[in-house]
Order: structure tokens, then C-alpha cells, then sequence
């Protein structure tokens, strides 16, 4: 099962609203606040790495508060 971990950075202050509603999605397994360029790291589990990309462009990307996405594909 492919993982990965999205890096994201959010706009300021939105990183708390950011993260609560990351918890919502199903494909995502794990959460956390980081300090650094990026503001919050997502471990993404899917079926494929299609299904991660789709993730990442329709469930992550139109989060309000989310300015970027880097996601980083975990070879096992």
C-alpha cells in the first residue's frame, strides 16, 4: 500500500483549523504541526499513487488556509 507524506504550509494562524479538519479524511492516517517552512505533515495511505495525487488535489488542496502542498512518495 503506497504511503506518503504531505508537507503543507498554511497561511497564518489557520495551521490549528488546517490540521483539525486533515483528521477528516480518510486516507489520512496521521497529522502533526511541524515549525519550519512547512506548518503541518500528513502521512497519506492509499491503494495507489493515483488515489494519493487525487487526495492531495481534492480533498487537501481546497482546505481554506492551505498555501501549499510538497508531497514526498515513501519507497518500501
Amino acid at each position: 500500500m503506497p504511503t506518503a507524506y504531505v508537507m503543507i504550509a498554511c497561511d497564518y494562524g489557520q495551521e490549528e483549523q488546517v490540521l483539525e479538519e486533515l483528521k477528516t479524511i480518510g486516507r489520512v492516517k496521521e497529522a502533526h504541526s511541524t515549525e519550519g517552512h512547512y506548518d503541518i505533515v500528513a502521512e497519506v495511505e492509499s491503494n495507489s499513487t493515483n488515489e494519493i495525487n487525487e487526495t492531495v488535489s481534492e480533498k487537501i488542496r481546497p482546505i481554506h488556509g492551505v498555501r501549499s502542498t510538497l508531497i514526498l512518495v515513501a519507497q518500501c
